[in-house]
């Protein structure tokens, strides 16, 4: 991609986040579906976390309207569907309150250079039911990681041991909490 490129997928019908790899390792995306096409966003986990948690936020402090408005789509550019994936830069979330409809924009990571803009940018639409399924699925996700030391709080890392700060380093080859946390 040399230019710039934005795609609207409208109104999707599927919309769906997970992890894939192994708590410590994982990695983060949504991905959504519609007559125009699909795409992937990876992303960080706290942008997923920040997905879910804005979500909530919209969801409790608007409400829905008793006849909600038909949703209007930007036209699009192309006939043939599109295919896109890229991790995140920077998102936004906002809410159509006549239609009750949440759109996400998401723009890729220009990379290493600070000053670099963004190549790709790609936008997409959902209703009132697919914020709340994506807002408690994002936290599940999320929270579905390492387990906390229940001294600490540090993240767990199975099969290695755990040096816990509350116990002043008492003795570092083990693990204050037995193996059952281990």
């Amino acid at each position: 991609m040399s230019e710039f490129e934005r795609n609207d997928l409208g109104l999707v019908d599927y919309l769906h986040c997970e992890s894939i790899g192994e708590p410590g390792q994982r990695t983060f995306n949504i991905t959504a579906r519609s007559e125009r096409g699909e795409t992937v966003v990876w992303m960080e986990k706290e942008q997923l976390f920040q997905v879910g948690i804005s979500l909530k936020q919209f969801l409790l402090t608007r409400e829905s309207p008793p006849d909600p408005a038909p949703f209007d789509a930007p036209p699009i550019d192309s006939p043939v569907p599109v295919h896109i994936e890229f991790k995140m830069g920077e998102m936004s979330l906002r809410h159509d309150p006549a239609a009750d409809v949440f759109t996400l924009v998401a723009s890729d990571s220009p990379g290493e250079d600070p000053g670099a803009e963004p190549l790709a940018e790609i936008t997409f639409s959902f209703t009132r039911e697919k914020a709340e399924e994506i807002a408690q699925r994002s936290v599940e996700v999320v929270a579905a990681g390492r387990k906390p030391c229940p001294l600490c709080e540090a993240p767990l890392t199975p099969g290695e041991s755990h040096f816990c700060v509350k116990v002043n380093g008492y003795n570092p080859m083990e693990n204050p909490m037995g193996d059952e946390h281990s």
